[in-house]
């Protein structure tokens, strides 16, 4: 033994070795047929897949994926049926929702809502932040006038994280309801 390693070839012998086969010419060429005709034999079952098996995937955006009706997608607030209680506000857990309201006139003619309910607060702000939005579905639970829901409509990306805060008081908004609520 020399150092602290010991000396291998004391425990080798010809005997305890593994003999290599020695490589002819038919091996080489048989190693090769046999690699050509397992890369061939793996080609024929994906084309049959390719070929036999109708595609996963949807062509997008031309044909779009139907949402079952209870998804939680983008959230719309029917500003005109807004009582402006702040259920929906504080019920949030992500404090997304900015509501702004006053108290109406003694003097302003009486507003209702759809189901009767009597507006008491004009609402100057309703502004929901999506990009801080959990989609909970917290703030749609609580609301007495049923005014504020989700809808189906998934395609709302932006480039800029601001241009995701949207006012319900803008016209261009308060068109939504006639085409993503249902």
């Amino acid at each position: 033994m020399s150092g602290i390693t010991p000396d291998i070839s004391d425990f080798a012998t010809k005997e305890s070795m593994i003999a290599q086969e020695e490589l002819t010419f038919g091996k080489w060429l048989n190693n090769i047929w046999r690699a050509v005709y397992t890369c061939f034999k793996g080609l024929t079952i994906t084309g049959k897949v390719i070929l036999t098996r109708k595609p996963v995937t949807i062509e997008y955006p031309e044909v779009r994926e139907e949402l079952p009706a209870n998804s939680r997608s983008r959230l719309f607030n029917d500003v005109d049926n807004c009582i402006a209680c702040l259920q929906c506000a504080v019920a949030c857990p992500v404090d997304c929702i900015y509501i702004t309201a006053t108290r109406r006139d003694k003097e302003a003619p009486k507003l209702k809502t759809d189901d009767g309910t009597p507006i008491k607060l004009d609402l100057k702000q309703y502004t929901i932040d999506t990009a801080l939005c959990c989609y909970c579905g917290l703030c749609t639970t609580v609301c007495p006038t049923q005014c504020i829901v989700h809808t189906t409509d998934y395609e709302y990306a932006q480039y800029t994280i601001g241009e995701m805060k949207y006012d319900y008081l803008a016209e261009d908004i308060r068109a939504w309801k006639h085409r993503i609520v249902k």
